[in-house]
């Protein structure tokens, strides 16, 4: 007898989409507020956990600093020595390797198309998150936040965060935050040496540098995770950034995900358009002359 599969079940607070119109329907419920900036990601199975790469597997995260050195290693040319720890994260997370990024997106079209690229999810429903966050809030690359909770990247598996102290200084003088601002001086020589304990347990939303088509064509930016008590453990998702549209997910049905493909092409969200890299518009190209069950011709 074969085994029984484990039935995803869908959650009952939720919206299925199955077509772009009634995806847009959806931004009725949103208001306009100033002081706020809207973000999106897409996901092709909506049982995936909004988490960094770096922290699904425990061999990546226990190694994230090897795994930084070995591309800048073997990979010289691609990472110049005056670009920032994020910096480089962001051209690894261009590189499918593991980060403690996760991408986001200004464009709703564009998460709706990663919901719907499902590759081996064409039969589970995707999702597609969004996210309100305050103006405030938002960092930009050359942040000192930025800048401390990149660096965590560099730090060995055997980091862990000192104890609350009574001020930041002392802190900052805790042997492991030393080691810590040794890397953050690396690319930052005049980065004052004090550090606040809260700010390595954070989530913060980050507006990269635009030296990247990919990032311009896809409207990105990323959440960069902090850690927890250990760097093996990641930060938490604080819920207050989260928004549901009429208090609801916002789910695809999966046998209209290439319906719906097929709508945001006409619009001109394609995979050429959003990865232009020749590699991906090159599949766009072939994937769009290719005919099914018929027999390779010689």
């Amino acid at each position: 007898m074969g085994k029984l599969k484990r039935i995803k079940l869908e959650p009952e607070d939720s919206v299925r989409i199955g077509s772009v119109r009634t995806f847009l329907d959806v931004f009725d419920d949103r208001r306009d507020d100033t002081d706020y900036v809207y973000f999106y990601r897409g996901h092709s199975n909506f049982s995936y956990e909004s988490l960094p790469s770096i922290f699904r597997n425990s061999g990546w995260i226990k190694n994230e600093d090897v795994l930084f050195q070995e591309l800048i290693l073997k990979c010289p040319g691609d990472f110049p020595n005056q670009e920032s720890t994020f910096q480089k994260l962001v051209k690894m997370q261009h590189y499918s390797l593991p980060t403690r990024l996760l991408d986001l997106t200004a464009n709703p079209l564009a998460a709706l198309y990663f919901a719907c690229s499902s590759g081996n999810d064409s039969r589970e429903s995707g999702e597609v998150i969004f996210f309100k966050i305050r103006k405030s809030h938002i960092k930009y690359f050359d942040s000192d936040t930025v800048s401390v909770i990149s660096n965590l990247s560099r730090r060995p598996k055997t980091f862990i965060l000192p104890p609350e102290c009574s001020t930041p200084e002392r802190f900052s003088a805790e042997p492991e935050i030393q080691y810590l601002i040794h890397e953050i001086k690396k690319e930052k020589p005049y980065f004052e040496p004090k550090i606040q304990r809260e700010h390595l347990r954070t989530v913060v939303c980050v507006k990269p540098l635009l030296n990247n088509p990919r990032i311009i064509r896809q409207d990105g930016a990323f959440l960069l995770f902090g850690m927890n008590r250990t760097k093996t453990e990641c930060a938490i998702l604080p819920d207050n950034i989260l928004y549901s549209p009429k208090k609801m997910r916002v789910l695809v049905i999966p046998e209209k995900k290439r319906k719906i493909l097929e709508q945001l092409e006409a619009l001109g969200i394609t995979q050429a358009t959003l990865f232009p890299e020749v590699d991906h518009v090159s599949l766009h190209i072939k994937d769009a002359y290719y005919i099914k069950n018929t027999k390779d011709e010689n």
